[in-house]
């Protein structure tokens, strides 16, 4: 038995999931699958991106921003 100060058994923000086949459970499942998802691509709510990702990212743009850019001027040579 535990004092009337002590720590409860049970945390007090533990919820039940929702019954299979209801739309909150519809929901739970869309949300946790669309977070699955974002983690899978590196979306996933990160703060602490490193600087070698954004470099990655910006050199893959502008290599993508300049084919576009040299498959315009070859049609337009032509």
């Amino acid at each position: 038995m535990g004092s009337k100060g002590s720590k409860p058994r049970k945390p007090q923000h533990s919820q039940h999931l929702p019954k299979v086949g209801t739309p909150q459970e519809n929901a739970h499942e869309q949300k946790a699958a669309r977070h699955a998802v974002a983690e899978n691509m590196s979306l996933g709510g990160r703060s602490d991106r490193s600087g070698t990702n954004v470099a990655v990212g910006i050199v893959a743009i502008v290599l993508v921003i300049g084919a576009i850019g040299g498959l315009i001027l070859l049609v337009a040579l032509r």
